[in-house]
């Protein structure tokens, strides 16, 4: 009884170590000019993106690492974290399919909000996103058009962000705060690059 009990003890402190170390993963700082593809470390949102010096303004949200980073001519503002996605996983293609598309797009609109304190549009569906959705009409893997109004927008379930549950139908939703501070920030037109 007392190995049993140790035992998952041993495996409790395992996983809040690993619950630890998680987060720290998408903050290490990398050499390579990666963006978090599949075996190369995340890069360190501090990091410039050199990609980006000629846009006034981008911001690049990292599903894996559950942050939303901003910057200025290619140089770190700020991040933000206790983001929530679409429920449900993999990548969007078509309507009502919950889930948050992947690719970049512009702010296209901004307005207050009186459920999620700000909301700014993103120009989604765009060529790409259209192609993704004929494809996968071809293929039997949509019933509906490829769906419109995907945005980032603030939370009126804040314990959900907080506990990184993904609720949204395909919006990025920030805290409150963080979303008002966001929209003040950034004018429309800004990039928008969401990645997993």
């Amino acid at each position: 009884m007392e190995r049993i009990a140790g035992w998952r003890t041993s495996v409790r402190g395992a996983l809040a170590l690993l619950l630890l170390l998680v987060p720290l993963a998408c903050t290490r700082a990398s050499t390579s000019e990666t963006t978090g593809t599949l075996g190369a470390p995340p890069r360190d949102d501090r990091a410039p993106l050199e990609w980006a010096r000629a846009e006034p303004w981008v911001i690049v949200i990292r599903r894996s690492c559950r942050t939303l980073g901003v910057y200025r001519n290619g140089e770190w503002v700020r991040t933000f974290d206790k983001i929530a996605f679409g429920r449900v996983p993999g990548v969007k293609v078509h309507e009502g399919d919950r889930r948050t598309p992947n690719g970049f797009y512009r702010i296209v609109g901004k307005r207050p909000h009186a459920r999620w304190a700000r909301f700014m549009l993103l120009d989604y569906p765009n060529l790409s996103d259209r192609d993704d959705h004929r494809r996968a009409l071809e293929d039997g893997l949509a019933a509906a058009g490829p769906g419109g109004e995907v945005g980032i927008h603030g939370t009126d379930k804040e314990r959900f962000n907080q506990l990184g549950i993904d609720w949204t139908f395909g919006c990025v939703a920030l805290m409150n705060d963080d979303v008002v501070e966001l929209y003040d920030m950034v004018p429309s037109g800004t990039l928008v690059l969401i990645e997993d």
